[in-house]
């Protein structure tokens, strides 16, 4: 049996807000420990109006440098980073 190792201190999270949308980026590992970043988006008025995306990552470093854009362009965007 193959065992899975997390490292939760690694793992991160950002909330971003502009006017009524809202954008969250998760960088973790999923169930079999390879590393994604989650991005959910949405209005942040109506409940149940959003979309969620999973990018997969080779490596902790490459979900950094994904992650890292990722957050350039929220800024670069006009949001306010929350969290």
């Amino acid at each position: 049996m193959h065992s899975v190792s997390y490292d939760l201190n690694k793992w991160i999270k950002s909330k971003w807000r502009k006017n009524t949308r809202f954008y969250v980026l998760n960088l973790c590992q999923n169930i079999f420990g390879a590393w994604i970043i989650t991005k959910t988006w949405g209005s942040a008025i109506n409940k149940g109006f959003g979309q969620s995306q999973d990018i997969q990552c080779s490596d902790y470093q490459q979900g950094m440098k994904m992650y890292q854009k990722l957050e350039e362009r929220r800024l670069h965007r006009g949001y306010e980073k929350l969290s």
